[in-house]
């Protein structure tokens, strides 16, 4: 870029960063140090320059400050902003008040009922762009907030993502290109740490493919049409939408997050004391729904665990659980209590990493691991597996 046009373009910022701070002082660019890149061109550029700037003045943008010697050749000392509006308009650029005014345009439809567009339309407007994301991309999260609608229009089956994104957009990959776009909508926070596409989709119903429940342990499952299916050795796997109940006895029910360890823990010697069940990740709201009308068929006496990563993804995994799944259950952490375990497996995390892990916990119910959290994470494959038994303590 010319020297001019990036001198141009930093007093717009300053300007704009001035009515942020409403204000109306906005410090001129000063070319009095020696060692200033307008110092370093040759005459031919400077002059160049001079034209340019010159420009910029007669369109009443900028005012330029001459040295008072030096005759026809005299050097620029300053140019000072005039008005942010030609200046923008000069340059062939929107202002970012224009362009904020364009995006609330486009998210519109929205701004009554969806807190985070207001957020994100505050952000952008105090030049704050959250995840690399600014207000260029509200078209984006226009089409993201089109697809969180269809999802709440349907019946809560899981649905195929490529298929639905067809749908909607004709274009079978368009969903998959708003993941960071959905994640914000979506997070807790507008400055919540970024989760990986499949977490945020699942939570959601979206999947690359229809996922069956995959269940171990003992007793039956109750499935529509009057169906009794008895789970068998090691596990069985169903369809989510057709779980209607359970009958069974269990000491315990587990939930567990990962497959690996899944298929380790169902064919555990005490795996028939209990009921062991595969979240795939973080759980869709089909799966949630299947989830609780088998616990809805539990004495409320039974116990609940869940064993997942210790880890961020693993403690929201948890707290959506909570949320969705548990109703008269107690539910408790099962080894994912960094204390507990030797050291030696344990990998360091940041303090703001451990802050959430924290935070999710406590919205899991488990207070006092939330209080002693490390800042310390595993995945659960790195465990040796073991499963509860009658009248073990949570852990």
């Amino acid at each position: 870029m010319p020297l001019a046009d990036e001198v141009l373009a930093d007093l717009l910022q300053r300007g704009e960063r001035a009515l942020l701070r409403h204000s109306a002082r906005v410090n001129p660019v000063n070319f009095s140090d020696k060692n200033s890149p307008y110092w370093q061109q040759d005459y031919e550029q400077r002059q160049q320059c001079h034209a340019r700037l010159a420009a910029a003045e007669r369109a009443g943008a900028v005012q330029l400050g001459w040295a008072k010697q030096g005759g026809a050749d005299r050097p620029l000392e300053q140019v000072r902003l005039l008005d942010a509006n030609k200046l923008a308009s000069f340059l062939g650029i929107t202002t970012r008040s224009e362009a904020a005014q364009q995006a609330r345009d486009i998210l519109d439809a929205w701004l009554a009922r969806d807190h985070r567009v207001t957020e994100l339309l505050g952000a952008w407007v105090a030049l704050k762009s959250p995840r690399g994301l600014g207000m260029e991309s509200a078209s984006d999260f226009a089409d993201a907030l089109r697809v969180l609608d269809a999802l709440k229009q349907i019946d809560g089956a899981d649905q195929i993502v490529r298929v639905f994104s067809r749908g909607l957009f004709r274009d079978t990959k368009r969903i998959e290109t708003l993941s960071r776009h959905i994640d914000l909508l979506t997070a807790e926070q507008l400055t919540s740490p970024a989760r990986q596409q499949e977490e945020v989709f699942s939570a959601l119903g979206l999947v690359k493919e229809p996922q069956p429940f995959l269940v171990a342990g003992t007793g039956s499952l109750m499935l529509s049409g009057s169906q009794d299916c008895r789970i068998a050795q090691p596990f069985i796997g169903v369809s989510n939408q057709h779980i209607t109940g359970y009958s069974g006895a269990p000491s315990w029910v587990l939930s567990i997050e990962n497959l690996t360890t899944f298929h380790q823990a169902s064919q555990h010697p005490d795996a028939e004391s209990g009921l062991i069940l595969y979240t795939g990740g973080m759980p869709s709201p089909s799966w949630c729904r299947a989830c609780a009308h088998i616990l809805e068929t539990i004495p409320k006496q039974v116990p609940v665990y869940h064993w997942g990563d210790i880890d961020q993804g693993g403690f929201r995994i948890a707290a959506h659980l909570r949320n969705a799944c548990i109703q008269r259950h107690s539910f408790h952490p099962w080894l994912m209590d960094a204390q507990r375990l030797p050291q030696a497996l344990l990998s360091e995390t940041t303090e703001a990493a451990r802050s959430n892990m924290a935070r999710n916990a406590w919205d899991a119910g488990w207070e006092e691991l939330s209080q002693r959290m490390l800042a310390r994470t595993i995945e659960q494959e790195g465990i040796p597996v073991s499963l509860p038994v009658a009248g073990i303590s949570p852990r």
